[in-house]
């Protein structure tokens, strides 16, 4: 008698017939991977693909900026972009926004930022903490057919992150000794004089050898992160390490050694792995490998181009200090970027940043006849900054823009001012400071603007209707785009 076939539950039909369907979606998806990166590549060396990294020191106003620009080039009917060359010829059909292609990041939350912007009454939308992805496929008409094609599509990959991470990158070139060194001769500057009088005072007595007290660095990273705040709110400053350490509430405990002056590399490399020098090194070392290295190498070095946002009008109203502070932090910023024009294989693998943006932001809170001085007293700023021999031809532009114009300009007894709302929703006139196109000598002093800061405005009525007003968006896009379209 002939024993009936047992099938195991591996081998039985329906087992194959899913196992069969399991290896063609695997292949379906490997395919359309490989079809991705083929026209990523093809993008790419086409010149039909550009990555731009867009940031801003802190108030700057980046996702309002980025919301405003996607709006502007998805509705080229509403839009006022007259210094955009394909806006004003009429090639400008349209863009669409997407994820950014194998990236791995979140998209930028357009929907909720534009929301913000055209709810009843408006407001600013929420400042983002985290770093993001987006792809805009902008389609523009064509006037070169290609197998009878009337269009042609660019696309921008935008990747959005906070300046607090690009006041970091300064940390890659430094060891915990050299950073320490660094911190030292910055707070001990007038810029941060009086601020945090007693936790200077415990970092300088903190001896490098002594045994390391886990309660005792917990709090003091907890004072030298209310350090870090503190010169951000009260003295408008910009460069400021750990910068995670102004978003977050991670226990990262790097805090600096304010004395090493009696001590060598290798004395203090010998020192016991329990000492405080050694185990606040190793919290260096830490956050160094953990957040600054994987933001480089899976989002830094995929750039073409970089735009960062200031608030310059904040930082000049905030004195001498706060802007000596922002030139400090573009100086130690300013060697992070890969400089040139991209070869045809490190188009691919390893591009160069072949284009430099600073933007100065919220110039509806001056008259217009000072929009151009803010503009060249960026650029003075840039000019310092990137005169050296490393930094030569490198195509380096300042704007000064509205992403959303909140003001109108209106003469009361034969005086120009601004008119708007305030935060708060109230109507108000006000009158700026003159803006000057250089910085006051030491003979006048800085009086001029003490004191003088315009108000916040709120976003304006009105743009429920399908029209963001704005100052100089269209410049900032030619800046941006203008050879690639």
């Amino acid at each position: 008698m002939i024993e009936p076939r047992q099938h195991s539950p591996e081998s039985s039909p329906d087992h194959d017939t899913k196992r069969s369907k399991r290896l063609k979606e695997k292949l379906r998806r490997w395919g359309r991977g490989a079809q991705e990166k083929s026209h990523w590549a093809a993008e790419r060396l086409l010149d039909r693909r550009v990555c731009i990294g867009v940031t801003g020191l802190s108030g700057a106003g980046k996702s309002t900026l980025l919301t405003s620009l996607i709006y502007q080039l998805s509705h080229p009917q509403k839009a006022q972009l007259p210094g955009f060359a394909p806006a004003l010829n009429g090639d400008l059909l349209g863009a669409e926004l997407k994820p950014a292609l194998d990236s791995g990041l979140p998209m930028f939350d357009y929907q909720s930022c534009l929301d913000a912007l055209v709810s009843e009454p408006p407001r600013w939308p929420q400042s983002t903490h985290d770093v993001s992805a987006m792809e805009l496929h902008i389609h523009l008409r064509s006037h070169r057919r290609f197998r009878g094609k009337a269009h042609k599509t660019l696309v921008v990959e935008l990747r959005d992150y906070p300046g607090e991470w690009l006041m970091d990158l300064p940390l890659l070139r430094m060891d915990y000794r050299e950073w320490c060194r660094h911190q030292a001769h910055i707070i001990g500057s007038d810029t941060r004089a009086g601020l945090a009088p007693e936790l200077v005072s415990r970092l300088a007595a903190l001896s490098p050898k002594a045994q390391a007290q886990e309660g005792e660095i917990e709090s003091l990273w907890r004072d030298y992160r209310q350090f870090l705040v503190s010169c951000r709110k009260e003295r408008k400053l910009s460069y400021l390490q750990p910068g995670r350490a102004l978003l977050d509430n991670e226990e990262y405990g790097v805090v600096p050694l304010l004395d090493l002056r009696e001590f060598g590399a290798e004395e203090l490399a010998a020192m016991p792995d329990n000492s405080n020098y050694q185990v606040l090194r190793r919290h260096y070392e830490a956050y160094v490998e953990r957040q600054v290295i994987p933001f480089v190498e899976s989002h830094f070095r995929h750039l073409d181009r970089q735009l960062v946002l200031v608030d310059m009008i904040g930082t000049l109203f905030a004195g001498e200090q706060a802007l000596d502070d922002m030139r400090l932090a573009f100086a130690h910023i300013a060697d992070t970027f890969r400089y040139g024009e991209s070869g045809l294989l490190s188009k691919l693998w390893r591009p160069k940043v072949n284009r430099l943006l600073f933007a100065a932001t919220k110039v509806d809170q001056v008259l217009a006849a000072d929009h151009d001085a803010l503009r060249q007293l960026l650029g003075q700023q840039l000019q310092q900054t990137f005169s050296g021999a490393r930094h030569r031809g490198l195509p380096i532009f300042s704007e000064a823009i509205a992403a959303v114009r909140c003001s109108r300009e209106d003469q009361r007894n034969g005086r120009r001012m601004l008119v708007g709302h305030d935060l708060q929703g109230r109507y108000l006139g006000f009158e700026n400071a003159e803006i000057f196109s250089r910085l006051p000598s030491e003979e006048e002093g800085w009086g001029h603007y003490t004191g003088a800061a315009p108000p916040q405005l709120r976003p304006p009525h009105g743009m429920e209707s399908g029209t963001i007003p704005h100052i100089r968006v269209d410049a900032l896009l030619n800046l941006l785009l203008g050879d690639k379209v």
